[in-house]
Order: structure tokens, then C-alpha cells, then sequence
């Protein structure tokens, strides 16, 4: 299964667009601010979607975090800003370590970001990861901090799961 990983549209549904039409994913996973740009996707595409600190209009029914569940493979969605993402994802890996999640994925940074922590990891509140979580960050597709817009994949098989970053 292949996953496009979207955050922080801002406004650029152009953008957002584009991300779609290069991933060529089966689902998108976006990740707030932006929930307005979403009109630009096929009505055939799957989307799940949380909410951003700057996501008003039309957003009190997308919930802050989700759980998302792809076979064997459990993704939790954030959009950060509830985390204090913007000081390091530690609160947010802590909350998707207690989902049992697999996958951790936040926005909000607007930089993209990718590491993978193997069990055993130290976590905030003196616990340890007890499997390995991979932590992906797209950046922005509509406001990059620095250089160009952002969007992250992720391939899900059997044995194991592939993360990458497109630029647009």
C-alpha cells in the first residue's frame, strides 16, 4: 500500500494537488492545517485527516489525533502543535508509544523529519519504547521553513515499511 503524508497546505491546494498527483498513493494521511485544500482531491482518493492550530472553519469534527490502522500496522496522526512538536517530537513518540503505534506522524514544523527508534528507547515518562516506531514529519507543502515544499510517503508490506520525502 502506498501513503502520501501531507501537512501544513496553508492555503496552497495547488500545491497539495501536486503532491497527490506526483505520490500517485492509494490514501492520503493529512496532517492539519490546511483541511480547506482537501476540495482539490479525486473523489475516489482515501483520506484521513486531523486537525492543525490554524484549521477553524469546518474543522469540529476532524479530532486532534487518530489512530489508523493498515493491515498488520498501526499510524498515529498528529498534527504536533499539542505536543510541543516545535521542541521535539518526545510528548508526541511518548503518545503514539501508548497507542501501540508502529508509525508516529506530526506536521506543524513546517521542516521534514525521519528517524526510526528501536525498542528499548527511553521515553518521557521513564518507560521505554518495547518495539521500534518509525517518526516521520513531512514538512510543509504549502509553507516550507526553509528550501522547498515537502510532502513524505510511506510503503507499507509485509516485511517492513519504507518511508520517503518528494519535493515539489
Amino acid at each position: 500500500m502506498n501513503i502520501l503524508i501531507a501537512s501544513d497546505s496553508h492555503g496552497r491546494a495547488d500545491r497539495l494537488g501536486e503532491a497527490v498527483r506526483r505520490a500517485g498513493a492509494d490514501v492520503l494521511l493529512f496532517l492539519g492545517d490546511g483541511l480547506r485544500d482537501l476540495f482539490v482531491l479525486p473523489d475516489a482518493m482515501t483520506v484521513r485527516a486531523v486537525r492543525g492550530n490554524c484549521d477553524f472553519f469546518g474543522a469540529g469534527d476532524v479530532p486532534l489525533t487518530r489512530l489508523e490502522i493498515f493491515g498488520k500496522y498501526r499510524v498515529f496522526l498528529t498534527h504536533g502543535h499539542t505536543f510541543s512538536v516545535k521542541s521535539g517530537p518526545g510528548a508526541a513518540v511518548l503518545a503514539a508509544a501508548r497507542a501501540d503505534a508502529d508509525v508516529l506522524l506530526y506536521g506543524h514544523t513546517h521542516v521534514p523529519y525521519e528517524c526510526t527508534l528501536p525498542a528499548g528507547t527511553p521515553l518521557a515518562d521513564g518507560s521505554t519504547l518495547q518495539r521500534p516506531l518509525l517518526v516521520v514529519c513531512p514538512g510543509s507543502v504549502g509553507e516550507p521553513q526553509r528550501g522547498e515544499p515537502t510532502f513524505a510517503t510511506l510503503t507499507l508490506r509485509d516485511n517492513g515499511i519504507l518511508a520517503g520525502f518528494g519535493k515539489l
